[in-house]
């Protein structure tokens, strides 16, 4: 979106959704690492790692008054996303934007940033980045409760854990890092662990296989909660959901059907309890009936 200043300067809007990125890579060392840090990357061979639930970042849209100089940035998510507004020549702009700090942004909303002048003839790029969800106030390291019912097994039937927390094959990512992967069959009924608000989903998606070129076509849904964490139920059958974003959910409530599609090498759910940090988001530990998840464990309500 090119836009003209008032000192005849161009001014570029654009979006950065990089916080939301995995990269892998090998070092010397023949240790693997992830980061969502791209210049920590650079210099090896590395490849994007599967993030799974990346929102649209279309949804987050910027429009610059020019008459008034007023920059607005504009949500169509149902939920609250918390922004950063990023300039690469501070010394080009007279501004009051509070530039690199998160910003609550309410769902539905077109959120007044501040004033933006030209003061310069050079180019400005003026970026964003966003993550789902409110500020998490609470532990960022683990999530249990001396309620045993405080999260429910999210799925009707009894299977086992195959796939824990910080497991090898894709549980790395700080989005992924105490998720789990339970084989079921395709069309298993999904539950909500927990109620809240349906704050995003993808569920457009018949594709999945073992080849990292289906990692885009997860179908996912993403529930907010109470207390400010959000559950994520991913690899959903495509059409398969019975809920839509903004929906409030009870606990228990089926919300779409087990599937196979994305990056996947059999049909299961992957499921976990994240937090938005201001830094990206991150999962935490958490117990289902309470009993931690390890890989191996039989869930069942």
């Amino acid at each position: 979106m090119l836009l003209t200043g008032t000192l005849t300067l161009s001014l570029l809007l654009a979006f950065d959704v990089s916080s939301g990125k995995i990269l892998r890579f090998v070092d010397e060392n023949g240790v693997t690492h992830y980061t969502d840090d791209e210049s920590e990357a650079q210099g090896y061979d590395y490849d994007e790692f599967d993030d799974l639930g990346q929102p649209d970042p279309d949804n987050v849209i910027f429009r610059l008054d020019t008459e008034t100089g007023s920059l607005y940035v504009m949500n169509k998510f149902n939920s609250t996303i918390t922004c950063k507004v990023h300039v690469t020549n501070k010394d080009a702009i007279d501004s009051d934007i509070l530039f690199d700090t998160p910003l609550e942004i309410p769902g539905n909303t077109e959120y007044y940033l501040g004033r933006l002048e030209v003061i310069s003839d050079e180019e400005v790029s003026i970026t964003n980045s966003f993550d789902i969800g409110s500020l998490f106030k609470g532990d960022e390291n683990v999530y249990y409760s001396s309620r045993e019912k405080d999260l429910i097994v999210p799925f009707v039937g009894k299977y086992r854990v195959t796939q824990g927390w910080e497991g090898g094959f894709t549980h790395k990512g700080p989005k992924s890092r105490y998720a789990i992967d339970v084989a079921m069959p395709i069309g298993t009924k999904i539950l909500a662990a927990k109620s809240g608000k349906v704050m995003d989903m993808r569920m457009s998606s018949d594709k999945g296989g073992p080849d990292p070129s289906f990692r885009p076509h997860a179908n996912y849904i993403r529930i907010g909660h109470d207390d400010g964490t959000m559950s994520i139920y991913v690899h959903l059958k495509g059409h398969s959901q019975l809920v839509k974003p903004g929906d409030t959910v009870r606990q228990g409530q089926v919300i779409a059907l087990s599937g196979n599609t994305g990056y996947t090498t059999g049909p299961h759910l992957h499921f976990a309890i994240q937090t938005n940090t201001g830094n990206g988001i991150k999962s935490i530990k958490f117990k289902l009936n309470g009993k931690e998840p390890f890989s191996g464990t039989p869930l069942s309500n």
